[in-house]
């Protein structure tokens, strides 16, 4: 009798897995149909071949050679990053020669409600570029200040005078490379001089966006004025720190974290330890005894770890 139940749940058993590869295999088909017709109407396959095949004698068909067309893009490429470092060392001297060169000033003339002076003020004349999509002027160059730097201190004065010359460097760049697109320099202050000039925000499609760019904070401006670090963040995360105290932590690891690069590591650790009664003896001078020991043993163990 145990024989026929055996016999009959090891034929329930089959049959259920029969049954469940056989719906498996349903679903799979399914898939393969819809994944099939999905990639038809994506790359519109068929559309292609009808039309390959309606004009097939205009095209010729050859094998190409892969290692030629390796070859060729990594000639293309070596000669792109050539132009590319030859714009940017004559950019990095002519920076250097230009800032040793001028002469440092401590007093500028400025009036805020001086209206004479803006009739000679420079107005770009933007047009649509098709290089960059966007409003350009060619013939000058742009300067972005962060917003909450002020614009009119002593030092930023100085450089927009003496990076104004490195406009005559981005226009003959562009002539050596007509595919250079932006060029940018960026100072130690915040400020940002870039060639061609453009509006630094389009009031077409922002109008109320909030201006947060700082050249300071771009990935190739720190890993260009900072070497690869190793970074240990310790943040005490006790009870006696809670918060706002831990809110204004937290923001600072943050805000830390965006001057990294890729190239540094870093690892952030949160300390909460709750170290327990050194003794459970409420006698003055026991505990106080007890204490000193601990701390002694303590600093011995903290001597000898360093």
């Amino acid at each position: 009798m145990s024989r026929i139940k055996s016999l009959r749940l090891s034929y329930k058993i089959g049959s259920v897995c029969i049954v469940l590869s056989h719906r498996i295999k349903e679903w799979v088909d399914q898939m393969q149909k819809e994944l099939v017709t999905l990639a038809d109407t994506a790359t519109a396959g068929k559309i292609m071949c009808y039309m390959y095949d309606c004009v097939h004698c205009l095209y010729s068909m050859f094998q190409n050679d892969a290692e030629e067309l390796v070859a060729r893009a990594a000639r293309n490429i070596e000669q792109l990053l050539r132009k590319r470092s030859a714009a940017l060392k004559k950019l990095a001297t002519a920076a250097e020669q230009f800032q040793m060169s001028h002469a440092w000033k401590n007093e500028f003339e400025l009036d805020a409600n001086e209206t004479e002076g803006r009739k000679y003020r420079i107005r770009p004349d933007f047009k649509e570029d098709s290089s960059f999509k966007r409003l350009t002027d060619h013939n000058h160059t742009a300067v972005h200040i962060p917003t909450d730097i002020y614009d009119g201190s002593t030092i930023v004065l100085n450089e927009l005078s003496w990076t104004e010359a490195l406009e005559d460097v981005f226009r003959k760049n562009r002539e050596d490379d007509p595919t250079l697109l932006w060029q940018v320099f960026g100072s130690a202050t915040g400020l940002a001089r870039y060639y061609p000039a453009s509006p630094w925000m389009d009031a077409r499609k922002t109008p109320s966006k909030i201006d947060l760019y700082d050249v300071r904070r771009r990935p190739w401006y720190i890993q260009g004025a900072a070497s690869p670090k190793d970074m240990l963040i310790l943040v005490d995360a006790s009870g006696s720190v809670s918060g706002l105290t831990l809110k204004l932590i937290r923001t600072s690891v943050s805000e830390m974290l965006e001057t990294l690069s890729d190239d540094d590591y870093v690892n952030v650790v949160y300390v909460s330890i709750i170290k327990p009664s050194s003794c459970r003896i409420f006698y003055k001078k026991v505990y106080k005894t007890h204490t000193q020991l601990c701390f002694h043993h303590y600093r011995a163990h903290c001597s000898v770890f360093h």
